[in-house]
């Protein structure tokens, strides 16, 4: 049966319909460059949920309030970055360098941290509610409740309660 018969069972969209608008620039957030996100960043863009930047260098960046829910960030480098309010649920942060970052209010619910580097990060109201973060370093960072992790030992001895706040494994 040819394409151009009328009894040809196949209902195209328009490739204007919003809803395929909408996934096409879904699809394209995946793999995105850092200039690109700073630039729509820029441009009042805040939902970058599940894009992938994996090993880039993100540095001293604001990205304030920004989504990246569900992002994989493994070894991003995000070092002296403004990250308050920003909603990293479930991200995969693995081995991620955010030392001295800015994390307050933070929701890190269920992000994967291991590894990651959170030294004199401040997590001041952060949720790190079911968050992993086997081998992650903390030393000097601000934890949720305000206090100061004084000790960069192994943080698998350290969780969070479904407040967030920080509890002894040991006990």
């Amino acid at each position: 049966m040819p394409l151009s018969d009328p009894g040809f069972p196949y209902n195209s969209q328009a490739p204007t319909s919003p809803k395929k608008r909408s996934l096409l620039h879904r699809l394209r957030l995946l793999n995105i460059t850092p200039a690109q996100l700073l630039k729509q960043y820029a441009s009042g863009e805040r939902d970058f949920r599940g894009v992938n930047l994996s090993a880039q260098i993100l540095t001293g960046v604001d990205l304030q309030g920004i989504d990246l829910s569900e992002a994989i960030l493994d070894t991003v480098d995000l070092e002296g970055s403004n990250l308050t309010g920003v909603n990293l649920t479930k991200a995969d942060l693995t081995r991620a360098n955010l030392r001295r970052a800015d994390l307050i209010g933070a929701n890190l619910r269920a992000a994967n941290l291991q590894g990651a580097n959170l030294r004199g990060a401040d997590l001041s109201g952060a949720d790190l509610s079911e968050a992993y973060l086997h081998e992650a370093d903390l030393g000097g960072a601000i934890l949720p409740d305000g206090s100061v992790v004084l000790t960069s030992e192994p943080s698998s001895l350290l969780s969070f309660c479904n407040n967030g706040l920080p509890r002894n494994k040991s006990s």
